[in-house]
């Protein structure tokens, strides 16, 4: 394994630590994401299928039921904890949301907008004292 891809996989495993995952789902998410990162550039030529990295994210505004908090009030949250910025052009995820796999930002040239990852709802619903069982989002 690469250095870069060594470190982005001990930081992953990190990050899902922190947000209270089991050892085994730990190494299960690691080990896809190493194997999705080694399989970019070949393409189909490996055989498998290509799964899209935003797969199951959702807005804000989605999210914001499932965790008890107006769209606006997660907003100011998500900065507060560090894991949003509000740009000029709208909000935009930080270095920690995007490593730790909580956030994406969809989009391409003008028009991008931030999601949370299934993760990063798991998350923030944990760190407010919810779980996301029997939500539409988790």
């Amino acid at each position: 394994m690469n250095k870069k891809l060594e470190r982005q996989a001990i930081q992953l495993a990190a990050a899902l630590r922190r947000a209270g995952y089991d050892e085994d789902t730990v190494q299960s998410r690691v080990q896809r994401a190493v194997d999705s990162a080694r399989g970019r550039g070949s393409g189909a030529a490996n055989g498998s299928a290509k799964v899209s990295p935003y797969a199951g994210c959702c807005s804000v505004t989605e999210v914001a039921p499932d965790v008890r908090m107006t769209r606006t009030a997660l907003f100011a949250w998500l900065e507060s904890e560090g894991w949003l910025l509000q740009m000029f052009d709208g909000w935009r995820p930080t270095e920690l949301a995007l490593s730790a796999g909580w956030a994406v930002l969809r989009g391409r040239g003008a028009v991008q907008w931030v999601q949370l990852t299934p993760a990063g709802a798991q998350e923030v619903a944990r760190r407010v004292g919810l779980t996301m069982e029997g939500t539409h989002h988790g």
